[in-house]
């Protein structure tokens, strides 16, 4: 016994440890990235003629489409084994299992339908909090839960959002629903101040605030749709007034922020999807100006579209679209350029949504990073890991610098993570591979 209670001590000191040495902008800790806009101050490591990487480890994490978080070295996800869901923590530069907990869940959600060939387990990604080192996770089947990283994992609390907010099954869109998807709750969660961000859907609030520490229920928007299938809402500013900006089942959504109007509508813009998939997370332009792209959106088959939309406290209008977008990949923007990898990678001119250059087929699934260094990190099609030149944000045609494709041969809906000089890339299987940047 003695034995043992050493040896917990030991590992609480590591994680202690671990996780007061960096909470910086090397760490990965919420849904894309630092700044949840997919970029990074660490550079590319590209040293002119190669792009030195080295494989660090791999695991196997459960089955799930989470993508990884990092906080303070601990890389954090999710997976499906067993009849549980398990959050597990691994350390980052060696791969080990710091800590994990589980709880009894399905392989799905419990409406789910369609594509259940291609994913299975939890989807969407931890979100982390420095200020009380807690992470947020949710499962398929809607359990919302907070864990406490400096203290092995041990729950805080828990509550399920289909048993407490009676979310019913999403409808389809078109011809006798026969495009119906449901793929459960796959969008992350956002800690914003003591508030913690949830799109819940249904008949309680498209939107739920709940208090951090407690899982107390705060307020909930005044708008009621069915949930999107996008990643996570973004914040976002409007003349002034901070917001709330997300895609639900049939449309954009900004809802306000700020004490007193917390829940308040500011606008609406129609973004129907043939298969009820608004997958791609809301990007932010520049001030007031929204990036929505989607595969699947107006018309009952695949009808790729991109708008750029103003968004006002008057409302939402349209600035310009462009037939083109990605199944997965959320756009990523640099210097009033627009990159999303869709079946090519695309470079869009901010202001007018023109296509400057394509490259390179990237099929269904594929996840962005912007270097420190102006390249991008792209990875897609089953493990291609790619580093795409866009230095100093001049490139008019497309330029290939490297190419790894050894990575998997299953799916890969997660998003690529860099942090600390480490790339993970994790596929729908659980399987976990860490490329480390030899610098």
């Amino acid at each position: 016994m003695k034995t043992q209670a050493i040896k917990r001590t030991i590992l609480g000191l590591i994680i202690a440890i671990s996780l007061s040495a960096a909470i910086s902008a090397q760490d990965w800790p919420h849904w894309r990235g630092p700044n949840r806009d997919d970029h990074v101050s660490i550079e590319s490591g590209w040293n002119g003629k190669q792009w030195p990487l080295k494989e660090a480890w791999s695991a196997s994490v459960g089955e799930g489409s989470t993508t990884p978080i990092v906080a303070g070295r601990q890389l954090i996800t999710m997976g499906y084994a067993d009849d549980k869901e398990t959050i597990v923590s691994l350390d980052l530069a060696s791969g080990k299992a710091l800590w994990s907990q589980s709880y009894p869940a399905p392989r799905y959600g419990r409406y789910a339908i369609g594509d259940k060939g291609l994913y299975f387990g939890p989807t969407s990604s931890p979100e982390f909090d420095p200020e009380t080192k807690f992470v947020y996770t949710l499962g398929c089947d809607g359990e919302l839960a907070c864990w406490d990283t400096a203290d092995q994992g041990r729950e805080v609390w828990r509550k399920n959002l289909y048993d407490t907010y009676q979310m019913k099954e999403r409808p389809g869109e078109g011809e006798r629903n026969r495009n119906q998807r449901d793929y459960g709750y796959i969008c992350a969660p956002l800690v914003y101040g003591n508030w913690l961000l949830v799109e819940t859907g249904g008949n309680a609030g498209t939107v739920l605030a709940f208090d951090k520490r407690s899982g107390q229920q705060l307020w909930a928007s005044k708008h009621k749709d069915f949930a999107g299938h996008s990643g996570s809402p973004v914040v976002m500013t409007v003349e002034g007034v901070p917001c709330l900006a997300l895609l639900t089942f049939r449309e954009f959504l900004v809802i306000r922020l700020d004490e007193g109007h917390a829940g308040e509508t500011v606008g609406t813009y129609p973004w129907p999807s043939a298969y009820a998939n608004n997958l791609l997370t809301p990007t932010l332009l520049a001030e007031g100006q929204v990036i929505l792209s989607s595969w699947h959106s107006f018309g009952e088959r695949s009808n790729p579209m991109t708008h750029l939309v103003q968004v006002t406290l008057n409302g939402i209008e349209k600035q310009w679209e462009q037939p083109v977008s990605s199944h997965l990949c959320s756009p990523v923007v640099a210097q009033g350029r627009i990159y999303i990898a869709g079946p090519e990678l695309y470079c869009l001119d901010g202001k007018s949504g023109a296509v400057i250059w394509k490259g390179a087929s990237y099929n269904y699934g594929a996840s962005c990073v912007l270097t420190g260094d102006d390249r991008l990190v792209v990875l897609g099609n089953r493990g291609k890991l790619r580093l795409i030149e866009t230095q100093g944000h001049q490139q008019q045609t497309y330029q290939e610098l490297s190419l790894r494709s050894t990575l998997t041969r299953d799916d890969i809906w997660s998003h690529v993570v860099l942090a600390h000089d480490m790339l993970i890339c994790k596929d729908v299987a659980g399987r976990i591979s860490a490329l480390r940047i030899e610098r």
